[in-house]
């Protein structure tokens, strides 16, 4: 099977659906990431982008592509639509994760709605929740990502550059300069938990359904 995540910016994809794309790796299938910008907004691009293929390393995606939109500038019109299709047309998955529409954040709602689009002839999209997704995100599908959520965290020490976000930071909030790498939020283990609760295992990662063909 192929999978390709597509996430707004770098540590988008990671933040949401990591674990799952290390499972599907874990499971002898194709991960491909597609990011359709630098990150310019939140620092560096060339640092962030160096930091997203370190990442993609980690979770065993086999390719990970880079749009040339500018952040926090996405539309959900059809120059996102191509750059999204130009992917699917290339790797052709079987599954589709990107952002769920229900997020404070404009580059990320509009990326579920180009993504919706231009995966329109795909049988299986999920949704993930961001850091920036809205209370009435609803998840319909949990994935049990307790063999895996630890490639997850590794995943996320990759975005030094991102340190000073809350849910890079450690339980006290602090950030020590002198450190390499960012000590990963409980935040993500706390959400973890909570999603695994509600579906009866450990940690899990949890999705809106934007389109989910059952094939028996």
């Amino acid at each position: 099977m192929k999978v390709l995540a597509v996430g707004a910016h770098p540590d988008d994809v990671e933040l949401g659906c990591g674990a799952t794309l290390a499972l599907f790796k874990q499971k002898g299938h194709e991960v491909y990431i597609l990011v359709l910008t630098k990150g310019e907004a939140s620092g560096n691009p060339q640092i962030r982008v160096n930091e997203c293929k370190i990442s993609a390393k980690v979770l065993g995606a086999k390719k990970i592509f880079f749009g040339d939109l500018k952040d926090t500038r996405i539309t959900d019109g059809i120059e996102t639509i191509m750059e999204i299709e130009k992917a699917i047309n290339l790797v052709k998955p079987d599954f589709v994760f990107s952002h769920s529409p229900k997020d404070v954040h404009q580059d990320h709602r509009n990326t579920a709605l180009a993504v919706l689009s231009a995966a329109r002839n795909s049988k299986k999209v999920l949704l993930y929740e961001s850091p920036a997704a809205l209370k009435d995100f609803l998840p319909q599908v949990f994935v049990d990502v307790e063999s895996t959520f630890s490639v997850k965290l590794e995943a996320l020490k990759s975005f030094g550059s991102q340190a000073s976000k809350i849910f890079f930071k450690g339980n006290n909030h602090h950030y020590d300069e002198s450190r390499k790498f960012p000590v990963v939020s409980n935040a993500v283990e706390g959400l973890a938990r909570y999603r695994g609760f509600q579906a009866g295992v450990g940690l899990a990662e949890a999705f809106e359904a934007g389109k989910f063909l059952l094939e028996i």
